[in-house]
């Protein structure tokens, strides 16, 4: 069995018992979140096939930290806002390059989770939330580091 003796100085947490968790919470939440905006942002660029997906990577906006329903935690959202204004669109099913009319606005949260998990038969998955999820984590997590170390004092 191994054993571990830290000794920590008197005053070693005074400074995060005094800070208001909430606000520190809320802080580094609303501080990382533009750094996965802009992550989603990247990959979905990188992933564009015609000009109707472009206005989906400005849809992409990060929400201020909120609590959930039963005050559990704080979550922010990073997700496609509004609807997409393109309503022309080429249908690869039919030969030729005939171009087709929406009738109806299409949200862009429903074009992104096409984009991420494709349409069966008419388009493949290719996803992008996860891998720039996987990409900005390491920025995120420095960020809020950052954050933290400002408000508590604590490095």
């Amino acid at each position: 069995m191994a054993g571990l003796d830290i000794n920590f100085g008197e005053d070693f947490l005074k400074d995060l018992f005094e800070t208001d968790s909430e606000a520190l919470c809320k802080e580094m939440l609303n501080e990382s979140a533009p750094l996965l905006e802009e992550s989603v942002k990247s990959e979905l660029k990188a992933r564009i096939q015609h000009e109707g997906e472009s206005e989906l990577v400005d849809s992409i906006k990060a929400n201020k930290a909120k609590k959930t329903r039963n005050d559990s935690a704080f979550i922010v959202n990073v997700s496609p806002k509004g609807y997409s204004k393109v309503k022309i669109y080429r249908d690869n099913r039919t030969k030729g390059t005939e171009k087709k009319v929406r009738k109806y606005q299409v949200s862009n949260a429903l074009k992104a989770i096409w984009k991420e998990y494709g349409i069966p038969g008419r388009q493949v998955a290719s996803p992008f939330f996860e891998p720039a999820s996987r990409k900005a984590e390491k920025r995120i997590v420095s960020q809020m580091q950052e954050v933290y170390e400002r408000k508590t004092g604590i490095k």
